[in-house]
């Protein structure tokens, strides 16, 4: 068996462990990161929207080929499909191509120093008296032990590292997706991403379509809770029902498992840290998890290296990197996914009245998480009886 020694571990080289190594690697340390794919970026499992925020804080550039669409606005449509439309001088969105985006982070670790194991899987963790000490991996049918002193799980939903580190099996909601990607349309609005809201489209989730270009847009939804078909099947009827979609040509069909049940209750642990889907740090509302993950990144290779540095890779010690994330995502997520379960209780008249009352700000402050008590006390001034006793509900809880 091969034997590797470094100072952080990075499993998983997507925008979160990209950022986390790049990170450690800056401030010095000795950085190994695994990807158990063939390639950066590849397979795709998002919908690929991102705030130009989200882009500077991942260190890159809003321009193609990371970019293939700049969104100036977006569109939120009711069950009976009115929409509300959202747009702010603050903001600028972008789809992005994941594949380039990606490729360009890992790129950047590796440029500051990290060392990329690309056909690397990590099977699980080592431990020494209850600490991780690192992992088991395999590469080309052949196993290796690496060890090191703190490892960073940025190895998604279905996390090992989180698994096998005793940080948790499994998330309490999680959002089934499926997505295509139509190529031969023709939009008349390619720089609008549109949301779609109702029980008989997409069960306790929404669905969306993202262009990348005026031909080329990505079309997926999610559904939670009870449903009564596949997202796939839900997926193909939505696309039916609208006349600029239902004879695109399908050139990507994928998905996945979104957790929108907010951060998991540990991300830390003896010599190991969780970060980005991990550890759940999605918004619920949205499921939106690259600008959090880059910034979680971010901040678990900052806290790791300082650690690894100081000679003490305790959990309390790692802990630092929870506190850090918490002051301005953590919040964010809570709320979140509080606007989920208020949500949960509307049926669709509910919504299509909420849609007749809410603003722009309103939609934007709640699907972000964002001064949510305040929006909803300013919602409930001009809401009818039905709406006011369902938010207050939720002010109450």
């Amino acid at each position: 068996m091969r034997h590797l020694d470094c100072d952080v571990i990075v499993v998983g080289a997507g925008p979160a462990g990209s950022l986390a190594a790049r990170a450690a690697a800056e401030l010095g340390m000795e950085v190994i990161f695994l990807e158990e794919h063939l390639q950066v970026g590849y397979p795709i499992f998002c919908a690929e929207g991102l705030s130009l925020d989200g882009i500077k804080d991942a260190g890159a550039e809003p321009r193609p080929p990371i970019v293939s669409q700049e969104i100036t606005k977006a569109r939120v449509y009711s069950p009976d499909r009115n929409f509300v439309e959202l747009s702010s001088t603050d903001w600028k969105g972008f789809n992005l191509n994941r594949e380039v985006f990606d490729k360009i982070l890992s790129e950047n670790a590796v440029e500051s120093g990290a060392k990329l194991m690309m056909n690397t899987r990590a099977t699980n963790v080592t431990m020494d008296e209850g600490a991780v000490t690192g992992v088991k991996a395999t590469t080309n049918g052949k196993t290796m032990r690496i060890k090191a002193k703190v490892v960073i799980g940025a190895d998604g939903h279905a996390s090992i590292i989180r698994r096998t580190a005793g940080l948790g099996r499994w998330f309490s909601d999680v959002v089934t997706c499926a997505q295509f990607r139509l190529g031969g349309l023709s939009l008349d609005e390619p720089d609008v991403n549109e949301f779609y809201f109702g029980s008989k489209v997409v069960p306790g989730g929404y669905a969306w379509v993202f262009p990348k270009s005026g031909e080329v847009a990505n079309v997926g939804l999610g559904v939670r809770r009870i449903h009564k078909a596949s997202p796939l099947e839900y997926l193909k009827r939505f696309v039916a029902s609208d006349h600029r979609l239902k004879d695109g040509d399908i050139i990507l069909v994928n998905g996945g498992i979104t957790p929108v049940s907010g951060c998991i209750e540990r991300a830390v642990g003896d010599g190991v840290m969780l970060t980005g889907d991990a550890a759940g740090q999605l918004i619920p509302m949205t499921g939106a998890g690259i600008h959090s993950g880059v910034v979680s990144g971010r901040i678990a290779g900052e806290v790791a290296a300082k650690a690894c540095e100081e000679g003490d890779v305790s959990a309390t010690r790692l802990s630092e990197y929870e506190r850090r994330f918490d002051k301005y995502w953590g919040k964010r997520i809570r709320d979140s996914r509080r606007v989920v379960e208020m949500l949960d209780r509307f049926s669709d008249e509910d919504l299509n009245t909420l849609a007749r009352v809410v603003t722009n700000e309103d939609i934007l402050n709640l699907a972000n998480g964002t001064a949510v008590t305040r929006t909803l006390t300013k919602i409930m001034a001009r809401a009818p009886l039905g709406i006011i006793r369902l938010v207050s509900a939720y002010m109450r809880g």
